[in-house]
């Protein structure tokens, strides 16, 4: 067995737990004052999983085999649904996750929060100057917004599109839930008003936001420049493929690939009119984040020739405009954010319970 050596330096112990469709993933942080450390973390498969209960279980049996019995002192779990009582139908896995019986089960005090909920509280955690955490988004002279105020906001896109805000207050922060990734999608030009048409008759409704800004929104919007004939016939994107699409177009964009390339264009000026949108609803001048993988993996044409930023500062209104460019964006490069969220929310709301605390 191994020492939980500087098990003395942390305050508490908190199991934070990130669920996913593909994957749930398990982390042991510790928490001295406002610093989280990951001690131990494990993932494993959502689909190979029997419960949420069982990845749990097992969990804490690796936690107390590696580190001499230390069992945590919290639970928190996110996940990619709504939470009501702490509970969460998860959107993406058969399960519902039951904080109540999980305490019960284990008799340790679990609380569930949404997976963007999660992001949200790790925010604060993130070091704006460590390039290895976060990417700065510069306006096009190169010039960086300085943060200020007390109201951060995040926007990522994965397989589906999350937005969450967090707001300081007294010296502590609160994450606030929001569904604006299902908001409706407001066209900026010709081609994204083509775009809305066609996948409003897809759907045979009025499309959100997530099937613009997601996995599925960049799959879409390859099978929107096909079949409106903008692919030359030697593109590799030219013919169905099987396999994940939004993958390939990333592939072959970075591979040089013009129709590839003039998709991810088109999903970054999506991407920066929602995040735009965001940016009025919540005013973040402490920052907007934008987080997720697809971000992350791609964050080239993000950069590129500040294609994001200029439509995300474009408004009809110049004061508004101005505002926005006083709002400083960054790229999230952590993929351990929602754990940090997660174990930092713990200790949030469980201050939140504390008389006078």
């Amino acid at each position: 067995m191994r020492q939980l050596g500087n098990r003395r330096e942390y305050d508490s112990l908190i199991l934070a737990c990130d669920v996913g469709g593909t994957n749930t993933s398990v982390a042991l942080v510790g928490r001295f004052g406002t610093r989280f450390d990951i001690v131990h973390r494990t993932r494993y498969g959502s689909q190979d999983l029997p419960s949420m209960e069982e990845g749990l279980r097992r969990g804490i049996n690796e936690i107390e085999r590696e580190f001499s019995g230390h069992r945590p002192d919290r639970i928190c779990i996110s996940g990619a649904g709504p939470v009501h009582e702490n509970r969460c139908n998860l959107t993406n896995v058969d399960w519902v996750i039951d904080g109540d019986a999980i305490t019960d089960t284990f008799g340790i005090p679990t609380t569930v929060i949404n997976d963007f909920s999660a992001i949200s509280y790790g925010i604060p955690l993130l070091d704006t100057e460590d390039p290895e955490q976060i990417t700065p988004v510069p306006a096009a002279d190169g010039q960086q917004a300085i943060p200020h105020g007390t109201v951060q906001a995040v926007v990522g896109a994965g397989t589906g599109l999350g937005v969450g805000y967090l707001v300081e207050h007294a010296g502590r922060f609160v994450a606030l839930p929001s569904e604006g990734g299902h908001a409706a999608f407001a066209p900026y030009d010709e081609l994204s008003a083509e775009l809305l048409d066609f996948i409003s008759d897809r759907e045979g409704t009025v499309p959100g936001a997530e099937l613009f800004v997601s996995g599925q929104g960049i799959a879409r919007a390859l099978d929107f420049i096909r079949e409106t004939g903008r692919i030359p016939a030697d593109s590799p994107l030219h013919a169905r493929t099987s396999g994940d699409p939004a993958a390939a177009v990333s592939v072959a964009a970075a591979a040089g690939d013009t129709a590839g390339a003039e998709i991810m264009r088109l999903f970054v000026r999506n991407y920066a009119r929602v995040a735009s949108d965001a940016a009025l609803h919540f005013l973040p001048r402490r920052g907007l984040f934008l987080a997720g993988g697809i971000v992350t993996k791609n964050e080239s044409w993000f950069l590129e020739e500040s294609h994001f930023i200029r439509i995300f500062t474009t408004n009809y209104r110049e004061h508004i405009a101005g505002l926005l460019r006083e709002i400083p964006v960054y790229i999230v490069k952590d993929y351990a954010i929602s754990l940090y969220g997660a174990a930092h929310a713990a200790y949030a709301l469980s201050m939140e319970d504390t008389p006078n605390g």
